[in-house]
């Protein structure tokens, strides 16, 4: 089963503005993760990646690894394909070598604690990276609500993209 996403993702110098406008608009905040994401990018086609995610909730670890595939990339809107999750727990080294036999190569590592906000089928996902050091804020969803919060939070924050 192949989910569709919908993102526009964007970097700002800080989320408190971002933060402010979310709870100013009844925004929830569902949930805080501590995550460190290794991604690799398939050698043959840049477009397909796989992510090896570790979330620390509660002090608890669990490892996952998905895959996707950006069919559509447009300044600041991506629309991709992405499988499930799988959870890799006591398989991780199995699923590196997959990913070698595959042609997958590590390209980056990121650690950043994620903050997710939720209204009306509306996902905005804040970023704090500690690694490398950046705010990335991505809103994600149905694409014509995604749309309508996307342009409303641009003109509502003035020079929100850094």
């Amino acid at each position: 089963m192949i989910n569709k996403e919908y993102e526009y993702s964007f970097k700002v110098d800080s989320l408190d503005q971002v933060i402010k406008y979310l709870e100013d608009n009844n925004y929830k905040n569902t949930s805080i993760l501590k995550q460190n994401r290794k991604v690799y990018e398939n050698k043959n086609n840049k477009n397909i990646i796989a992510r090896i995610t570790t979330n620390i909730i509660d002090n608890k670890e669990e490892v996952l690894i998905d895959f996707k595939n950006v069919k559509e990339k447009d300044d600041n809107l991506k629309v991709s394909d992405e499988s499930m999750p799988i959870e890799i727990n006591n398989d991780y080294d199995k699923f590196l070598s997959i990913l070698d036999v595959l042609d997958f190569e590590l390209k980056i590592e990121l650690i950043r604690t994620r903050y997710i906000y939720e209204k009306d089928e509306v996902i905005f996902e804040l970023d704090d990276y500690k690694y490398p050091k950046m705010c990335v804020v991505a809103v994600e969803g149905n694409n014509i609500k995604v749309d309508n919060e996307y342009k409303k939070i641009i003109n509502s924050i003035d020079n929100i993209i850094k």
